[in-house]
């Protein structure tokens, strides 16, 4: 940890760096991430609960807790044990991520409106769409969808409080995840909402 809002996390296989920053005059994010590297696999939750501030949290910091947790377990049941945890809170929207480095594949998942980009040395990029909605604790349909993905691929996940034009050609120009995150940091507009994302490369 670099600073109080900027988190890294990396192996051979991956390096990822995590940034957040609250709405403008809270000083809770209502927002949370979690991240985690092993040598097998990448897991990333990153969940922005409804609302902002202190109350916002309290859900979000929850599905944080649920997915470390479980962090071993596969991204299907992970959404489903986040959604049952949020009966009687607010609410949240969710993003899960988990990369298998062995097999060259991840898989995705998100309800809400998290945005997630990953692009590929070859051009190629993967914009998976979302589930309309949030995690409540009622019933909620899911998409899991899993790919392969080439090595040096670079991929970028945020919420909705990140406002910055053309995220694709972001993530497939050929600065460093670093140099990303600092344009990224220095070219958002901030201050209406909690504001979260995480850069990353796959090796």
């Amino acid at each position: 940890m670099m600073d109080k809002n900027k988190l890294e996390c990396g192996n051979q296989h991956i390096q990822a760096i995590a940034y957040q920053v609250p709405k403008s005059g809270n000083v809770i994010n209502g927002d949370s991430i979690y991240m985690k590297v092993t040598n097998e696999y990448f897991i990333c939750a990153v969940c922005d609960g409804l609302g902002s501030g202190e109350y916002a949290f309290h859900s979000s910091d929850a599905v944080r807790k649920e997915v470390e947790k479980n962090h071993d377990k596969d991204v299907e049941v992970l959404i489903e044990y986040c959604n049952q945890v949020l009966k009687d809170k607010r609410g949240a929207t969710l993003c899960i991520l988990k990369v298998h480095f062995l097999q060259g594949t991840f898989t995705y998942s998100t309800v809400g409106n998290n945005q997630f980009v990953l692009s590929c040395p070859s051009g190629k990029f993967i914009y998976p769409l979302p589930i309309l909605g949030y995690l409540s604790g009622r019933p909620q349909k899911y998409r899991c969808e899993t790919y392969s993905y080439e090595k040096g691929s670079k991929f970028i996940i945020h919420t909705d409080g990140l406002v910055i034009t053309d995220i694709k050609s972001l993530a497939s120009s050929s600065s460093s995840i670093e140099e990303i995150y600092n344009y990224i940091d220095n070219h958002a507009k901030t201050g209406k909402d909690d504001l979260t994302y995480i850069v990353g490369q796959l090796f």
